[in-house]
């Protein structure tokens, strides 16, 4: 594999078109919102290329043969040395996913993701209320929210965003605090080819409110102000994620296949469970 300049990033754009799903997570690295890396087989007019997120998103797209490309691919895979913590491994078709899962068969499992299409009409038929629910105040993430979520609720934007000014020059989001506490929160997970990709999480004690909604509006909504397309999609087996994707006006339109590897298999275990694999 030869790994890209990051001013030749937009070689690989030709091998993304028509897929079926949008990889908004390998658009982010290729217009350098966000961190990775993307190797190729050739330089100029690449027919393979295998684009990494730092996040641990790996997207696979091929256009042709090249047999030397796919054997130097299952060697990265393979080799734990190459990875953070996981990666999930995405690829232009299911065919191409199903290929390489025999060479990674132990180590990797097949999941699947369900895509969704934003419907404009049905967004603005949303019954949106007048007001916020009492004692919640919705806030637009800046630096210091953003460097409290990371701490707080979630690590791993560590990995998303290298800092809280990266963020908010490269990313947005919206939260719903009582107290100054986050009961609500809709981040951009990945922003790039005209897209925007919804992290949309609600604490425990007060979900079952609305309060996903409301902060997936304001995102929504944060979205067509700046000329972006909000891309949802979840594992196929997440109802309540599903329904709330149709409650925000996406239209379900593909399930396709992914591959998953953690280095700690009892994560991989309680997800098999939770979402009944």
């Amino acid at each position: 594999m030869i790994e890209l300049s990051k001013e030749n990033y937009a070689h690989v754009l030709p091998l993304l078109k028509n897929l079926a799903y949008e990889p908004v997570f390998a658009y982010s690295v290729i217009e350098r919102n966000q961190s990775g890396k993307v190797f190729v087989d050739h330089n100029e007019n690449p027919t393979c290329s295998l684009i990494i997120n730092s996040y641990g998103q790996y997207f696979l797209v091929k256009r042709g043969d090249n047999e030397c490309f796919m054997s130097d691919v299952v060697e990265f895979l393979r080799n734990d040395q190459n990875h953070s913590k996981y990666y999930d491994l995405y690829a232009s078709t299911p065919e191409l996913l199903f290929q390489i899962s025999e060479s990674l068969a132990g180590k990797t499992v097949l999941l699947h993701r369900s895509s969704f299409t934003f419907d404009l009409s049905k967004f603005q038929h949303l019954k949106k209320p007048n007001a916020l629910p009492e004692q919640f105040v919705m806030k637009r993430m800046d630096k210091a929210l953003f460097d409290k979520y990371k701490n707080e609720m979630d690590a791993s934007y560590d990995s998303l965003w290298s800092s809280a000014q990266h963020f908010s020059d490269r990313g947005f989001g919206y939260c719903l605090v009582m107290d100054d506490d986050f009961a609500s929160v809709c981040n951009s997970y990945f922003v790039g080819g005209g897209f925007a990709a919804i992290d949309i999480v609600t604490v425990d004690e007060y979900q079952n409110k609305g309060l996903a909604t409301l902060t997936g509006v304001a995102f929504i909504e944060h979205c067509l102000n700046h000329n972006l397309v909000p891309n949802y999609n979840c594992d196929a087996g997440n109802e309540r994620s599903i329904q709330l994707a149709k409650k925000l006006g996406f239209a379900k339109k593909y399930d396709f296949p992914m591959l998953w590897w953690h280095q700690d298999q009892s994560i991989i275990s309680d997800y098999l469970k939770r979402f009944n694999y």
